[in-house]
């Protein structure tokens, strides 16, 4: 298949770019990491843009796309080590607080739905990454099981199974974090 005009391109990016980085911030857990994922898939989605089938939803196509340069990266984190906050910060004449800065203050009600979003969202990401992509794709994005099995790329037996295991143990994950108060084990 030809290669699709820039400008078409740059329109579906356009109508598709919000989905992505809900789906990337959801699987990320944070605002730059999913940027990054976007930016990866979106380049990775110009370079194949000849291998879209202009017979698909171009959203599936993006998102599947984009669920690949996550797993690629959750699978290159794993080789990779970690970093001790007891080593020195990143900035010269700093200190972690200063790379780590503080929750700035707002009303409690705030605090209290941002409190269970961030426990929501600590749930999803002590899931296993099919389940994660499994339950994003169908309570936030809400996709039809057909189309997060062609994004996956598994049965649609598959993703059923996803969902309903990946939503009990992201409810047992919230349910311990709220024993202990929101915090990280």
């Amino acid at each position: 298949m030809n290669k699709m005009r820039a400008e078409e391109f740059a329109g579906l990016l356009r109508q598709t770019g919000d989905k992505a980085y809900n789906f990337a911030y959801r699987l990320a857990g944070n605002e730059q990491d999913a940027r990054d994922l976007v930016q990866e898939a979106f380049a990775r989605a110009l370079e194949h843009s000849g291998s879209y089938d202009r017979a698909r939803a171009f959203d599936s196509w993006l998102l599947r796309i984009l669920h690949n340069v996550f797993l690629d990266g959750v699978r290159r984190l794993a080789h990779r080590s970690t970093v001790s906050l007891d080593a020195p910060a990143p900035v010269e004449d700093g200190s972690w607080n200063d790379v780590l800065h503080a929750a700035d203050l707002t009303a409690p009600d705030e605090l209290i739905r941002r409190e269970s979003i961030d426990m929501v969202q600590l749930a999803l990401e002590r899931l296993p990454a099919h389940y994660k992509a499994a339950i994003v794709l169908c309570d936030v994005e809400g996709m039809s099981y057909d189309e997060i099995a062609r994004i996956m790329d598994v049965p649609v037996g598959t993703v059923r199974s996803r969902i309903h295991q990946g939503r009990l143990l992201a409810r047992q994950a919230y349910e311990e974090l709220e024993k202990r108060g929101g915090r990280r084990s």
